[in-house]
């Protein structure tokens, strides 16, 4: 898919922050009168769950329930219609040829057990039947999937993207896959796409066949659920290499962990109801992909209590604007934590080197959780320790936009480091194992941006988090300053409230707390205030794109915007709240 991440940032005054002692220079204040409490753009109001116990149902505008995201609770184990145990004459193509014959046959819910070890790809292709087909570990036992090389066999011949899945779920609906391990899944350059589970839909326009789904008594593509399932060791492995110039920044070495995507435009047959919930994803080589994604034309989604770890790109991304003119839309992304998340040593964003015929490392710059088009996510309740930037929002595409973004009571932080390059060790959070070995090369815990040309962001609500960056090295690396907060790109409507934002202290003369490299494109509607401010170090904690600022005190009398006019240091502010959410 070759998705471009990389950004390099273009900051006036950064380069020098960490450095040196930066005049405070003067900025006309624009706003003179104490300002009204703002109104959030968006809130939780907006996003409307299914009740405890609900089985989701078409076109209701709901949400999956993270207790209940089927309707009963995903820790209930169910009977087995059908139980396979792998064997010599029981293989992933016994499991298929069942499936295929079962799929559009099904009156009520049936339930495919797997026992062992199986070798190749688990196939769901062309399910328009509207009752639910369960495939799940076997209660009590273990279902392996060891995979090995990714073969063209494993791609849909209606399949849109190219892209082979461990478990593969193209123009279905009414799908769950839940307690399986699937291990091992992996490609060596362009010719394959390996994903650990791969999950797609497409409506008229895209070549091919419709799904069945839209075609077959005019059905929604609906209810597909993830649950519970352990995925490790997907890679492109061409992302390892630095001797390659073919592979060097190459947008097409591409592998993924979980991928959700729909080829659609606009409002034109969403694919709804998908639930990515209690999964481990773990030690994956994505390339220029993500780990995992919600890409296009989806909506009703809930991205929940998932572990997410050691990965060389994005760990969880909501997309738009790639799949046609479809927007990932209402989704939650809540309860996950992510660690360890870093592009450093991944050549897929390298930089040939025609002197030493090598790749070496560009800036790192995968996101822990990454919006890029979504409109209406609500990151929520989420923790992300030790990646490249913590929580991103962003749009690549030109003339496009990233709308609607509620990012509430999440704790993003990163270890100091050890080393400029990996390995950089420090800890990881409560629930990873080990310790990190790519703490210290954290630019952004927060950064909102429009990266894409005559790209916007607008109407973001930032309230009750957490972020701090105490980042040793990335100054070291780039010699420019890290951020905890960053405002990029082409923004406006940004509303900034009640959040603890923490440096590295005094000695610490990289990061800064909060940088604005671009002003917004409209005063109105923006609010940058009632935060509490930690770790200010000696040299710069706050810039605007012509001046910086040491104090918080000459932050607030002269940025301009009355922007922080209620902010402290140290203490909580005690502003009113603007929602509950």
């Amino acid at each position: 898919m070759g998705m471009g991440r990389f950004r390099q940032q273009i900051r006036v005054a950064a380069l020098v922050l960490g450095f040196c002692m930066v005049a405070v220079f003067p900025v006309r204040s624009v706003i003179s009168a104490a300002a009204a409490l703002p109104t959030p753009p968006v809130t939780s109001n907006a996003f409307v769950l299914e009740p405890i116990g609900k089985v989701p149902r078409d076109g209701d505008q709901r949400i999956p329930n993270p207790a209940t995201p089927t309707g009963i609770s995903i820790s209930r184990v169910d009977g087995c219609t059908q139980t396979f145990v792998s064997g010599p004459n029981v293989t992933a193509a016994t499991v298929n040829r069942s499936i295929a014959n079962l799929q559009n046959h099904m009156t009520r819910s049936e339930t495919i057990c797997l026992q062992g070890t199986f070798h190749d790809p688990i196939h769901v292709w062309g399910k328009y039947s509207p009752a639910l087909l369960i495939i799940q570990a076997r209660p009590h036992h273990a279902a392996t999937l060891a995979l090995g090389t990714a073969q063209s066999s494993a791609v849909d011949p209606n399949e849109y993207d190219g892209v082979a899945g461990g478990v593969s779920i193209v123009d279905s609906r009414g799908v769950e896959i839940k307690g399986l391990t699937i291990t091992g899944y992996h490609t060596k350059g362009t010719s394959q796409t390996p994903a650990g589970i791969y999950v797609e839909e497409r409506t008229a326009g895209f070549g091919g066949t419709p799904s069945g789904c839209f075609t077959h008594g005019d059905r929604a593509c609906s209810d597909i659920y993830l649950i519970a399932n352990h995925i490790t060791h997907i890679a492109n492995l061409a992302d390892t290499v630095d001797t390659s110039k073919q592979w060097c920044n190459n947008g097409n070495v591409d592998a993924f962990g979980i991928e959700v995507e729909s080829f659609g435009r606009g409002n034109a047959g969403a694919l709804q109801h998908v639930v990515i919930e209690g999964n481990t994803v773990a030690y994956t080589r994505t390339g220029q992909s993500e780990t995992v994604a919600v890409n296009g034309d989806v909506k009703d989604f809930l991205v929940a209590k998932n572990r997410i770890y050691n990965t060389d790109n994005i760990a969880i991304d909501t997309e738009g604007w790639y799949n046609g003119t479809g927007q990932s839309r209402f989704g939650l992304v809540s309860g996950n934590l992510v660690a360890n998340v870093d592009t450093w040593n991944n050549r897929a964003y390298g930089q040939w080197n025609p002197r030493t015929h090598s790749c070496s490392a560009l800036q790192p710059n995968a996101g822990g959780i990454y919006d890029d088009g979504g409109s209406y996510i609500w990151i929520a309740n989420n923790v992300v320790a030790n990646t490249d930037q913590g929580i991103s929002l962003d749009t690549e595409n030109a003339n496009r936009w990233t709308d609607h973004i509620l990012v509430s009571g999440n704790r993003v932080w990163n270890s100091p480091g050890t080393h400029l390059g990996d390995p950089s060790y420090g800890k990881n959070p409560v629930g990873i194992p080990g310790r990190s070995t790519v703490a210290g090369h954290a630019y952004d815990a927060l950064y909102i941006d429009a990266f894409g040309p005559h790209s916007q962001i607008f109407d973001v609500y930032v309230y009750n988090n957490v972020f701090q960056n105490v980042s040793r090295y990335f100054g070291g690396m780039h010699r420019e300053s890290a951020n905890t907060v960053d405002f990029g790109g082409m923004w406006r409507r940004v509303v900034l409230w009640n959040n603890t934002i923490v440096g590295g202290g005094l000695g610490d003369r990289q990061v800064s707390l909060l940088g604005i490299d671009r002003l917004p494109l409209r005063a109105l509607g923006t609010a940058i205030n009632c935060n509490k401010y930690q770790g200010l170090s000696s040299g710069a904690n706050f810039y605007l794109p012509s001046a910086s600022f040491h104090s918080l005190s000459a932050w607030q009398q002269d940025n301009g915007y009355r922007w922080d006019s209620k902010s402290t240091e140290n203490q909580s502010p005690g502003c009113p709240a603007l929602t509950s959410s």
